[in-house]
């Protein structure tokens, strides 16, 4: 049995990881977030919460709570963690942490950056500017869309259909050089689990249809598509990532367009594992030295359909909750 920590448990990524984790094994799963409310701390075996991972004091706090309950493994699902986790690897040097290498992490945190990157390396990308660069986008561009140069979950996103509607976009930020403005793609939108182990071995890429979204997906499925695994094939090729990724695309006339590359689990691991490639204990068994191996074989025409649930709790379970650390099951 592992000791696995999981970071975000009150979002859809951290809910999934609990819920396929105590499917598929035996581990004793530690969860924790910020909120003391969240529904997946209660959900664990042991939970914790933590502060933001913008905070002074947020390695600290992850060291104390590792240490107490012996952490094998880290699974980091919260974006604003991943620049943070070279601290937490030097405080935590016995503990496994399964995320990319921070080379990969930079660049996919910067849109503008994993454009370029991609572009210099043959991938096919949207044409992209920044705000900075908006008088030299040609009309024939159009229609664009806006987005933060670092952001996540559909936030801030905006689509102007002409040039008339891009100084007001560009106007609204502090500072254009952190907008990103890209070539509407029209196609189906994918989400691939890319899982690659912390050697580069590549144990399989499935691709999910993104049906329909609401920050994360909420509606997908997978789908056998030879064009959209054999780009993010290629892609961790020239990235190396040594950890999971997930790469989103638009798949137009046969082409896979990159969009945006999540340096972390998605919130559709869960359909990964559901399909048949456990990308999440595959790699959480890797980042504690066990061999591991896969054929990346999986199921299409697999679906998530997420939808509302809850958890209930008595009111004494509910304030052990919001101690930190909190050592005792909530299950």
């Amino acid at each position: 049995m592992v000791t696995v920590l999981l970071t975000g448990v009150g979002g859809a990524a951290g809910i999934g990881a609990i819920g396929s984790l105590r499917r598929t094994t035996d581990h004793e799963l530690i969860g924790v977030d910020m909120d003391p409310e969240a529904a997946g701390l209660f959900m664990a075996d042991a939970a914790a919460t933590v502060p933001p991972a913008t905070a002074d004091d947020w390695v600290e706090a992850m060291v104390r709570i590792a240490t107490r309950h012996d952490v094998d493994v880290i699974v980091p699902t919260v974006d604003e963690e991943i620049p943070r986790l070279p601290e937490l690897r030097s405080a935590l040097p016995e503990v496994g942490i399964v995320a990319p290498r921070q080379a990969v992490v930079a660049v996919a945190r910067d849109k503008y950056r994993t454009s370029r990157v991609l572009e210099a390396a043959g991938h096919a990308v949207p044409r992209t500017w920044l705000g900075t660069a908006a008088e030299e986008i040609p009309d024939d561009a159009y229609p664009l869309i806006g987005k933060p140069r670092a952001g996540r979950g559909s936030r801030g996103i905006e689509r102007l259909d002409s040039a008339a509607e891009l100084p007001g976009f560009v106007a609204e930020v502090d500072d254009p050089e952190q907008v990103v403005l890209q070539e509407r793609i029209d196609g189906t939108e994918y989400t691939t689990s890319v899982v690659a182990t912390g050697d580069n071995r590549l144990l399989g890429t499935v691709p999910k249809e993104a049906i329909e979204k609401q920050g994360s997906t909420v509606r997908g499925v997978t789908r056998a598509e030879p064009a959209v695994q054999e780009s993010c094939r290629a892609i961790s090729e020239t990235l190396a990532p040594a950890g999971p990724i997930n790469v989103q695309q638009i798949l137009d006339d046969g082409t896979a367009y990159t969009i945006e590359i999540n340096p972390r689990f998605s919130s559709t691991a869960c359909l990964t594992v559901a399909a048949g490639v456990d990308e999440l204990d595959l790699l959480i068994r890797d980042a504690v030295g066990e061999t591991v191996d896969s054929r990346g074989e999986f199921d299409p025409g697999t679906h998530l359909i997420r939808y509302l649930d809850q958890v209930i709790v008595s009111e004494e379970t509910l304030e052990h909750a919001t101690e930190e650390p909190q050592a005792e099951p909530t299950q």
